[in-house]
């Protein structure tokens, strides 16, 4: 989804709540500076900014029990991306492309290159289901991009996961994001105590391939096991399966990485 997402972004935004903070709505204006991975003078990324972004977002949770174990969440969002309409100026041309789910590496095995565009509209449904220790959750992204003619680029994930010593994943109402889990027993191994541990398994799709465009397509396989030692804590195991095709270039008709991960996280 890094492919069609909106990245981070100087701007403004507005949001609030209604309902008993059962619905969000959030509404703003970027400039287009990029992701900020490298640190650089703010006043140059403004300068060097190729087009701007109104972003809207609304969500709602129809059924949501008092302790969170339960609860469904649907959401919408839309952006549209102005961009300078400069044939001349490669800098001010579009590009669509992502690493295989994973930072370890900077190859992008999809890849668009860049290409002109006076603008991007990207719709981007979302629902997520938790049900006690089960939560299902998934995303669509769908861009139509404005070129010498009309091109559409989509892609979407379906995330599940199952918390074994059975908590359940927490949920953020005012940011309607979820926040991990919360062990109920923190680790300590001499009093049979072992934290959270939960398995996870995603199924994730792109398609950069329309009209004269062959940024390729990808259809990722993860499996996880996420460990919650404590509630500021985690340790993360990941296996990711990338499967490639139809990229024109560099040509890969039939390709696949293996990507093994882990991770120690911190966070207060």
């Amino acid at each position: 989804t890094q492919a069609l997402a909106a990245g981070r972004n100087m701007g403004f935004m507005l949001y609030n709540t209604a309902y008993n903070d059962r619905i969000t709505w959030k509404v703003g204006g970027f400039f287009n500076t990029g992701s900020f991975t490298d640190v650089g003078n703010p006043q140059d990324r403004l300068s060097d900014a190729n087009g701007y972004n109104i972003t809207a977002r609304i969500t709602g949770r129809p059924w949501h029990t008092t302790d969170g174990r339960r609860l469904l969440h649907l959401g919408l969002s839309y952006s549209h991306r102005f961009r300078d309409a400069d044939l001349d100026d490669p800098d001010k041309r579009v590009r669509f492309s992502t690493p295989p789910e994973s930072r370890l590496t900077d190859e992008r095995l999809v890849d668009t290159g860049r290409f002109f565009s006076d603008g991007i509209d990207v719709i981007n449904p979302e629902l997520a289901l938790v049900s006690g220790p089960f939560s299902l959750q998934s995303e669509y992204f769908h861009a139509f991009v404005d070129s010498e003619k009309t091109l559409q680029f989509f892609g979407g994930y379906l995330y599940a996961s199952y918390v074994l010593t059975g908590e359940h994943r927490r949920y953020n109402p005012l940011r309607s994001i979820f926040t991990g889990v919360r062990p109920e027993n923190n680790f300590r191994p001499f009093q049979g105590k072992w934290g959270a541990w939960e398995v996870g398994a995603r199924l994730s799709y792109l398609d950069l391939n329309d009209g004269p465009i062959l940024g390729g397509k990808e259809l990722n396989i993860t499996a996880g096991v996420n460990w919650y030692p404590f509630s500021n804590a985690r340790v993360m195991f990941n296996y990711v399966r990338a499967n490639l095709k139809d990229r024109e270039e560099p040509t890969a008709d039939d390709g696949s990485a293996d990507i093994f991960m882990s991770r120690f996280h911190i966070f207060f």
